[in-house]
């Protein structure tokens, strides 16, 4: 259901409109109310209003300059605007904020109530089609290659992803490389020369590379790529023909085939690329160790040489040791911590301790590893938090600055659970300060400025979105700023009235009441009585 706006400054209209209209036949589920422009501002800064009526002729802001404003800042609203004047300059002017809908009044019912009908499908069309799948599938089309790049990369990372719903996404991205094909990888440095690039040069000119790698490779293998965070540019090769033999198959070509790439690179665009090609492996599931292994060997064994080529089905195989795999599996803990996302660090620390335990059980080197890691990913948050690790884990920062001395798992696991929890409250009492001096700062605020203080104003007073603002006051007070404003206000007309002598149009002026006749209708519902009846019977005014 949608929510719906009625603003006019005729506090009977509104309330009349309000209530006795079946707004839930035309999809409104909740009313708001507005009794001037500047509060009905408020209103849309704090609820997800979707259609706005509003009077034309109101005192300070028209309703004109309403939808002006709101169309500003919340272009998704639909406006109606009502007005006692047939004038060409007021329908003018509508048109041109975009207003769906001008009516004079007095309106009949009917006539508002297809007005607003009216609004609503303008929505639901106009979000039907933003979210229809053709408009999706047009702009995964037209982002394919940045689409393509972050698939490639989660594959490399070792991320997880089911094989319907992996054979889904390379469909739709257009990348014809079957599950359980052969594929290999071939990472590429750029080297001399191309170091005089950056920013847009260097992009056209890695573009220019992956052209000549596709015209080099494309007649016999598929190819994908992306540059990754080493400044490697990383191609992953599978053979459009699947082989007959089981191993390392068309080694030989891919080298020849690495080697004319480098050739062309010095040749037309004059600088030197060093290039590894990996081992062959099973799309998608050896791609990841593939991908590590190339980078470590690369590292070993071209290092700060240049111009090499290097094939992996040349090097002695041996065991590797491998490294955790939920390390570095998204979400890392880094991103968790960073995110306060306490409930998901726990799982991942229990794979993380799981693993530990069922892979490398007697690996002191898994242990250091994972202390490094964890240390490390606690080290970056808490600073990012402005804080630092001292004050956050108390005494447990003395085995930290010792260094790592866990000699078992359980050790070392029953120590990160413990820093955890203590990170973990922490932020709990900075949020909980943080809280209670946004409330100190709104109730400051409209102490000193109670005339003129509204939900805009205060959130733009402590720089904080209105939404959230009002939020974040009703947890902490159990008030609305709305309902604090009222009761502030409340308050304070009745000192007035038993303290001064103040005209009561007077005291309405003075805390925001720019019409009399509605300062007096709020005061009355307030008190039960009027103003003037309320002094009277005050026998201590002055």
């Amino acid at each position: 259901m949608y929510q719906l706006l009625i603003v006019d400054d005729q506090p009977d209209l509104v309330d009349d409109l309000a209530a006795n209209l079946p707004w839930n036949t035309v999809g409104i589920g909740l009313v708001h109310k507005a009794y001037s422009a500047q509060e009905a501002l408020d209103v849309v800064a704090a609820h997800p209003v979707d259609v706005v009526i509003t009077d034309i002729r109101m005192p300070g802001l028209s309703g004109l300059d309403l939808i002006e404003r709101i169309r500003a800042s919340w272009s998704k609203i639909r406006c109606i605007l009502l007005s006692g004047y047939d004038d060409f300059e007021y329908a003018k002017r509508a048109l041109q904020h975009r207003a769906n809908d001008y009516l004079l009044k007095p309106a009949e019912d009917a006539e508002l109530l297809e007005a607003v009908a009216r609004a609503v499908g303008d929505i639901e069309a106009q979000w039907n089609e933003i979210a229809s799948f053709r408009n999706a599938l047009q702009s995964v089309k037209e982002n394919l290659p940045i689409v393509r790049t972050h698939l490639l990369a989660d594959l490399l990372s070792g991320r997880r992803i089911a094989p319907p719903e992996l054979r889904e996404k390379l469909e739709l991205l257009e990348l014809p490389f079957p599950l359980e094909s052969h594929c290999c990888l071939l990472l590429l440095r750029l080297e001399d020369h191309f170091h005089m690039y950056n920013g847009t040069d260097l992009a056209l000119m890695e573009y220019a590379v992956a052209n000549m790698a596709e015209e080099i490779f494309g007649d016999a293998y598929r190819l994908w790529h992306l540059k990754d965070d080493h400044e490697y540019m990383v191609f992953l090769l599978s053979p459009k023909a699947e082989p007959a033999a089981p191993a390392d198959p068309r080694q030989e070509e891919i080298e020849l085939k690495a080697s004319q790439l480098q050739h062309y690179i010095k040749l037309y665009l004059k600088g030197t690329a060093s290039a590894l090609i990996s081992r062959f492996g099973r799309f998608p599931d050896d791609v990841p160790s593939l991908y590590d292994g190339s980078v470590l060997a690369f590292r070993q064994q071209i290092g700060a040489e240049r111009e090499l080529l290097l094939s992996m089905s040349d090097a002695p195989m041996r065991e590797q040791p491998n490294s955790l795999t939920q390390l570095s599996e998204p979400p890392t803990i880094r991103h968790l911590l960073e995110a306060g996302r306490w409930d998901a660090l726990e799982q991942k620390l229990d794979a993380v301790f799981d693993e530990l335990e069922t892979r490398f059980g007697h690996s002191h080197e898994h242990i250091l590893e994972t202390y490094f890691l964890v240390v490390g990913a606690f080290a970056s948050s808490i600073h990012k938090s402005k804080r630092w690790m001292a004050d956050v884990f108390g005494d447990e920062f003395e085995r930290v600055a010792a260094g790592a001395q866990f000699h078992t798992i359980q050790q070392l696991r029953e120590w990160t659970g413990r820093i955890a929890r203590k990170y973990r409250a922490a932020m709990a009492s900075e949020s909980q300060d943080s809280r209670s001096g946004i409330v100190r700062q709104v109730q400051e605020y409209v102490h000193e400025h109670l005339g003129e203080a509204s939900l805009q104003s205060i959130a733009e007073r402590v720089h904080l979105n209105p939404s959230y603002l009002s939020k974040v006051y009703k947890l902490e007070t159990g008030e609305g700023i709305s309902d604090f404003l009222f009761r502030l206000k409340m308050e304070q007309a009745a000192h007035k009235l038993r303290a001064t002598h103040d005209k009561i149009y007077e005291i309405a002026a003075s805390l925001g009441y720019q019409k009399t006749s509605y300062f007096i209708k709020v005061f009355k519902e307030k008190y039960g009585v009027t103003p003037q009846e309320y002094r009277d019977a005050r026998g201590d005014a002055p």
